[in-house]
């Protein structure tokens, strides 16, 4: 699969087929935590960055082909997805495809369109992410294409809520020293107040980040911000390992995955249902190959795609 990947075990989706509809790394933001790297094409721009009609004939054919059913279809992965002119069409499709609910992670910085929310709104659940609410800060975590601004992101979240009678589970990512102090945490309480998510995700920078300064915020701070933060909060940055039937891929498709982002090896492990030992003994049979790297962070190993 070119444009597909996984299934993938998510903290937040269960078993979830990616949909990747931008090449990396296209994105209005450059955060600095970001998993996937450096932001290397910052746009604002709507294309049709990958083919509409490729995507749409993996999809069929993934299903055709009768392959597990995944909890979600995520269209997310490598850049940022209302960025493709052909999200729309791809939404659409998909819901005359299967009954398997669709997902969209987003950042939220082209929610300020109208056509960018009339497709968007098709999904069953919209995953957007708010990692300040302070121009400084804003520009601090995520660094966005000239234009963008924090009361814009925020105007788009609020025209989200108006319109989308479906799910939105809105992402917090606390850095250390950054935006987890309890200034900034009432300053969140009082915009989620108006934002109205109908869940908060509170995460931290539990994979290898593009800054060294982007630190982790610890476990306990991180209970005590979702406790903060009130009953429609709880922490994602580690959770229990989904149990779902055998999943058996590919190497291309394990590498897929791997490219999308880091894993260790019990994230693959819960993706595949296998011992940890076994996952942990592909990974290093793909190291020896060259075909992987691993990297040691917060003090866990994980593993990405060599480029080629």
């Amino acid at each position: 699969m070119t444009y597909l990947f996984g299934p993938v075990a998510s903290r937040r989706l269960g078993l979830s087929l990616g949909v990747d509809l931008i090449p990396p790394k296209t994105c209005p933001l450059d955060c600095i935590y970001c998993e996937v790297g450096r932001t290397t094409r910052k746009t604002l721009a709507r294309q049709e960055y990958i083919p509409t009609a490729a995507i749409l004939a993996e999809l069929e054919a993934y299903f055709a082909d009768g392959n597990p059913e995944p909890d979600y279809i995520t269209l997310a992965g490598s850049g940022e997805p209302t960025l493709h002119r052909g999200l729309g069409q791809i939404i659409g499709r998909l819901k005359e495809m299967t009954k398997v609910p669709v997902a969209v992670l987003t950042n939220g910085v082209l929610l300020t369109d109208p056509q960018v929310r009339q497709e968007i709104c098709q999904a069953d659940a919209i995953l957007p992410s708010l990692d300040a609410v302070t121009p400084a800060l804003f520009q601090k975590i995520n660094r966005p294409a000239a234009g963008v601004t924090v009361t814009g992101l925020i105007d788009g979240l609020k025209a989200l809520r108006r319109e989308f009678p479906g799910q939105i589970w809105l992402e917090i990512l606390l850095l250390r020293g950054i935006n987890d102090t309890p200034q900034e945490l009432a300053r969140f309480q009082a915009v989620l107040a108006v934002l109205e998510p109908d869940e908060i995700h509170l995460n931290t920078a539990v994979r290898p980040v593009v800054e060294d300064y982007a630190l982790a915020v610890d476990p306990a701070a991180l209970a005590a911000a979702a406790a903060f933060l009130g009953a429609k909060a709880r922490v994602i940055a580690s959770g229990g390992r989904p149990h779902h039937a055998e999943v058996n891929l590919s190497d291309a498709d394990f590498l897929a995955s791997l490219a999308r982002r880091p894993q260790t090896a019990a994230d693959l492990a819960a993706v595949l249902h296998l011992p940890e030992g076994e996952v942990a003994q592909r990974l290093h049979f793909l190291e020896q190959q060259g075909r992987v790297r691993a990297t040691f962070h917060q003090e866990q190993i994980f593993y990405q795609t060599v480029a080629a």
